[in-house]
């Protein structure tokens, strides 16, 4: 379907007032916007790289179009971490080793800082670069490194007064916090979580909590620096160095407190952090602009209002981050439409330096007003956080909601709850989506009265390994029956048959636009797990970090009820009512007990006394020749030979039109997809007549042939049987256009978010099948 202009404009315009009506307010920053400002921060850092030594670390933008640059030996510069953060950021987003090697290279000439105990800016150096660079490959060198840098920080710990003192350089301040070190306290927390000392986190949350004290004001804007008696611990000064005065608000200060408690709630999960980081974002939101952009200070006067893109772009990063850990819809909401209104300003012409002599990403950054230094430029840690904020929008490219689950680094955060009933036979199904193309995810199952803390504890569990394709547990280890590669931000559909009684599970995975591929067969649950009687938790496990990989639509049902064959004829027989007139589609899965067998699953009218084959107007039939058959007019047929294997599950789709007395047949075989076996094939000619399908046969030549599970029969709206009416998926153009129309509404927030892309998808088929059938 290929819409004209006037059309296509009018069906957008549609579009987009019904998305306001049932999403809430649309959002113009999409995906493609992000991989746009990607690809040009890609561009940027390749000039960079090849212009920049690699003992140099480019900080601000000069009028010349080159990069003012730091040293690797500088010890009190902050800088030197995010190029290479950047890089590794490079490498994260499209797996090129050549990003790898750069990355490596800027980050191994920061090993000089490790153990630097001239200043608190050892956060700002090694999180960006080696915290990543680990993160990405797992190779302790980074690993003992950021210990060792970890363990210099904290030699600046003052326990008198529970702060990391930030500095020496200042004859004016004796011990001095600032407002800044609340984004080298990670660090603290990451080194205290990988081998260091455990006292580290105390430190850590003793000095945000003296931060929250002394630094934030009352209603949420935060003073610079507070300066305390060296010998007493007192209270000298509060102040504010880099904003417009004392008594202002210099925004990037204010940037810093909203990631750093958003941070320090990520590694402790204290309330007391999330409060904090919710009431410094309050703050922030409050004073912000219409585009998103904050000035340099809130309260400077208009003669100096010049914006500050480095600001909005840490506190973008940091509110894709906290929208996932406030539990309140509406403030989710707030601060994920906030993050998107920052992101969309960033990455259009007004900010993105595209066409511009800047050797950086973002225009507009202010490092030092009141010192006259770094005004009105491009800011290397400002095109960090953007890229940053583009990574987490990229994997977690929707706000929060109840149907969309997120991987989680910790068990206590990953485990979703599913309730005691699950027992039996049982079918899980759920569309994963890798957010990256090289992770370690996986989603595990236990007992509802497991407390999970470990991998050994799940029962089941389906993982997209670090090798880049799906495996499943088998007993004591990973396997897969076929190997199925895994695509980044690419859905799959995953269907997973468990049976607690047999301690046994199969798994199918469905490529978009593909058929089912099966993973396992009949898989033993892990052997070193806790009993399993029900399928009580799900647990979204990440590898290396939060929002590896998403989880939607997940649903655990019972399988239907199973009905074995009979050898007589009354003993095979279900009642299936007397409704079911017109067009029905008939769905189950049938599994064959034995090989070869002679079983027929048949279908008669409800007032018809059934005791001979004769009397089942349609008819499915696992032959002696070891083939499935269906019944047309006269004798048995298939339009393709379809071979059944003992005790495989094959799933059966009909659609029968009752007063045209035809039906067609699909069958889909384990792990296959659907081939059609019957196309309009006429009711039997000597049955009697048929007005409704009544009654549902099992017959065999003996007792247990095969059972069929899952039956269901239901009404079909449509103009007549055909192979045709089916609707195809959409493809090609259509699909394109489609996407194109729905992109307004398709990552809003709220249930109703859904509405605007099915009536578009109705619409297709609906012009679709006009084209077939003629227009009524």
């Amino acid at each position: 379907m290929v819409y004209g202009g006037k059309r296509k404009t009018r069906i957008l315009a549609f579009l987009s007032t019904l998305c306001a009506l049932v999403a809430g307010p649309a959002r113009a920053f999409d995906e493609a916007a992000a991989d746009r400002a990607l690809q040009f921060a890609q561009e940027q850092l390749v000039r960079t790289a090849a212009q920049v030594p690699a003992n140099q670390y480019p900080k601000s933008s000069l009028p010349n179009g080159t990069w003012r640059l730091i040293p690797a030996t500088d010890l009190l510069g902050w800088t030197q971490g995010f190029f290479p953060g950047e890089l590794w950021y490079m490498y994260q987003q499209t797996g090129v080793a050549t990003w790898r090697v750069r990355a490596d290279t800027w980050t191994r000439n920061l090993e000089v800082q490790k153990s630097n105990m001239q200043t608190h800016d050892l956060g700002f150096k090694f999180i960006p670069s080696y915290a990543l660079a680990y993160q990405l490959t797992g190779d302790d060198y980074y690993r003992q490194v950021l210990l060792t840098a970890a363990g210099s920080l904290a030699s600046r710990y003052n326990p008198r007064v529970g702060i990391i003192n930030c500095c020496d350089w200042n004859p004016d301040w004796q011990l001095p916090l600032v407002i800044d070190t609340m984004m080298n306290l990670e660090l603290l927390l990451w080194g205290a979580q990988n081998g260091g000392q455990v006292g580290w986190r105390d430190m850590a949350v003793n000095h945000a909590l003296r931060t929250l004290s002394d630094l934030v004001r009352a209603d949420g804007s935060t003073f610079h620096v507070a300066d305390y008696d060296r010998n007493t611990g007192a209270l000298r000064f509060q102040g504010t160095y880099q904003g417009y005065s004392n008594t202002s608000t210099w925004t990037r200060g204010q940037a810093w407190a909203v990631y750093g408690y958003t941070l320090l709630y990520r590694y402790t999960r204290d309330p007391r952090m999330l409060e904090a980081a919710q009431k410094v974002t309050g703050y922030y939101l409050s004073r912000l602009p219409a585009d998103g952009i904050p000035p340099w200070d809130f309260d400077a006067p208009a003669s100096q209002m010049l914006k500050d893109s480095s600001a909005a772009a840490a506190v973008a990063s940091a509110l894709l981050e906290l929208t996932n850990y406030v539990p309140d819809a509406s403030t989710q909401l707030q601060y994920w439409n906030a993050a998107m209104q920052m992101l969309d300003t960033l990455s259009s012409p007004a900010y993105l330096a595209a066409g511009t002599n800047s050797p950086g990403i973002l225009l507009h950054g202010v490092g030092h007003y009141p010192a006259g230094q770094e005004v009105d430029v491009s800011l290397v840690y400002g095109d960090y956080y953007f890229i940053e904020a583009l990574r987490r929008f990229k994997q977690q490219p929707m706000p929060p909601s109840p149907g969309i689950w997120y991987s989680r680094l910790f068990f206590a955060e990953a485990v979703r709850e599913l309730g005691p009933g699950n027992t039996g036979l049982r079918t899980i199904e759920f569309d994963v989506t890798p957010l990256d193309a090289s992770i370690d995810g996986v989603v595990g199952y236990a007992d509802s009265a497991t407390s999970v803390t470990a991998y050994s504890q799940l029962s089941m569990l389906v993982r997209m390994n670090p090798s880049g394709w799906f495996d499943v547990y088998n007993g004591t280890g990973y396997a897969a029956a076929t190997t199925l590669l895994y695509v980044a931000n690419t859905p799959y559909h995953v269907r997973i048959s468990a049976d607690l009684d047999a301690r046994q599970y199969s798994v199918w995975v469905r490529p978009q636009g593909g058929a089912e591929v099966l993973l396992a067969d009949r898989y033993a649950f892990r052997s070193t797990a806790p009993v399993m009687d029900d399928i009580g938790k799900a647990v979204l496990k990440s590898g290396t970090r939060d929002n590896e990989f998403r989880v939607a639509n997940h649903t655990v049902r019972a399988v239907g009820e199973t009905w074995y064959s009979r050898q007589g004829f009354y003993a095979s027989l279900h009642a299936l009512g007397t409704g079911n007139t017109g067009m029905q589609s008939i769905e189950f899965d049938v599994r064959p007990l034995r090989a070869p067998i002679d079983g027929v699953i048949g279908y008669a009218d409800s007032s018809t006394t059934v005791t001979e084959r004769s009397h089942l107007a349609m008819a499915l039939r696992m032959g002696p020749n070891g083939i499935f058959e269906v019944y047309n007019g006269s004798g048995y047929a298939a339009v393709n030979r379809v071979p059944y294997t003992l005790n495989s599950i094959y799933h059966v789709r009909m659609v029968a039109d009752v007063p045209a007395q035809r039906y067609s047949v699909w069958l889909r075989p384990p792990g296959g997809t659907e081939i059609l076996l019957a196309d309009r094939y006429a009711f039997r000619s000597d049955a009697p007549l048929t007005d409704e399908l009544g009654q549902l046969s099992l017959k065999s030549g003996s007792n247990d042939d095969y059972w069929v599970a899952n039956h269901t029969v239901r009404s079909v709206t449509g103009a007549r049987l055909a192979l045709s009416q089916e609707v195809a998926p959409l493809n090609g153009d259509a699909a394109g256009e489609s996407q194109e129309l729905a992109a307004g509404c398709s990552t809003a927030g709220g249930v109703g978010a859904l509405t605007p892309l099915g009536l578009l998808l109705w619409l297709s088929q609906r012009r679709r099948a006009s084209r077939r059938f003629g227009a009524g």
